[in-house]
Parts: structure tokens; sequence; C-alpha cells
């Protein structure tokens, strides 16, 4: 799954530089724990409007129920959506939504997982080219059934890559929801404000990567 990203730029030379806001885009973190580690997927989401607390909660809603129809059925028992956080990216103020109702929800998956750094990469795809208009997102953990030396079985490739589509279009009670990539630098430079793009589809190569930050002791 894709790595933690910080919702607030660091430092340059001493000096805090601007937030980058993204406009009328929600970022929601899954927040896990596999294997007593905090590890974390984050994806993006733009209403049809401009995003509310109501809204966002709904949202929350809506993600969790498609974990735990969708993803938890690949994830082994020794991990564990703890919570959804949902930041709305419009300014460095914008509201923030902590959703947990019905959690942890643990994976379902027998066999025995795989050390923590073993994931399975999803390019995030869009109609455009260019590093601003693509994304990663790193699936764990692995399990041993589901791996053969370092290529991942189809039958999970497949899984997660459909479960991920699923996302892609979709509504709740009062919003239409699209997932797409943000980028808020362009040749390591900030962009005044971030650009969002629609993800058109999701792919993988079926290899074992590695997320050496969930590692213990790595931090997440």
């Amino acid at each position: 799954m894709t790595m933690r990203n910080s919702l607030h730029i660091g430092r340059s030379r001493g000096n805090a530089m601007p937030y980058i806001p993204v406009l009328g885009v929600v970022q929601a973190e899954f927040v896990q724990s596999l294997d007593t580690q905090i590890i974390e997927n984050v994806l993006h989401f733009k209403p049809d409007g401009l995003p509310d607390p109501t809204e966002m909660a709904e949202l929350g809603a809506y993600l969790a129920a498609w974990w735990n129809t969708s993803m938890k059925i690949h994830q082994p028992t020794v991990q564990s959506l703890t919570v959804i956080k949902l930041t709305d990216l419009s300014s460095a103020i914008s509201p923030v939504v902590t959703y947990g109702t019905g959690m942890p929800i643990a994976g379902t998956n027998a066999s025995p997982a795989l050390p923590n750094n073993c994931a399975l990469c999803i390019t995030k795809r869009t109609a455009l080219r260019g590093r601003s208009y693509r994304g990663r997102y790193y699936f764990g953990a692995l399990n041993e059934a589901s791996v053969t030396a370092n290529v991942v079985s189809p039958g999970l490739t497949s899984g997660v890559v459909s479960a991920l589509n699923l996302l892609r279009s979709f509504s709740t009670a009062s919003a239409d929801w699209t997932m797409g990539v943000i980028s808020r630098y362009f040749e390591k430079n900030p962009r005044p404000a971030g650009i969002y793009t629609p993800i058109t589809s999701h792919d993988t190569d079926g290899i074992v990567d590695s997320q050496r930050r969930r590692l213990p002791r790595r931090g997440a």
C-alpha cells in the first residue's frame, strides 16, 4: 500500500513552507495494525461539490463497508483496519473527520502472513501521462498461500485490483465521488495549488515489492 503521506509540508532552510491546498479533495488514511506495527494506505476522493463534515462521515462509512466486504478477505488475521482519517485538503484549516464505527476490522485470510515489508504494488493510472498523473498503492500484508517465490498469485492480484476499481466512482447519500491522484509538486517545485486527476484504472506486475518502513521498529 502507499507510504504514508504527510498533510503538512516540512521545513526548508529553517523556514516553514506554505501549505499547498488541493481544492475540494478529501484524503482518506486507512490506519491499520499489522502484527502490532502501525501501517497506512492513503487514497484521495473528490465529491461533486465542496466536501463538508457530513459528506466526509458518509465517505468514511462507505469506505469501511467496502473494506469489510472487499478487502478483509485478502488480509491475514494479524492485520486489522483500526480507523479511517478523512481530511479536507482545501486549506490548512479545513475539516477533519475520524471514522471508527465497527472497527477494528480484522483480516479473514487464515494463511500465515509474510514479513511486514512484503507488499504488492498497485499502479493508479489516469488518462494523462507523467509522474504527476500516476500513483501507487502498496497492498499488505501478503500471505504465504498467495506467493510463490517472488510472484503473487493471480487470484490475489485480480482480487485487490478489482476491489480498488470499485472505488473509482460511487455515490453516498449526499454526494457522488470519484477517486483520483493528486500532485502538489512539479519538477520538485511546489505548485501554487495541488491538482487532482481522476483514476481510470489500476494494474500491477504481480511481483513482490517491499516497504521497509513497515518492518517492526521502523515506523509507519
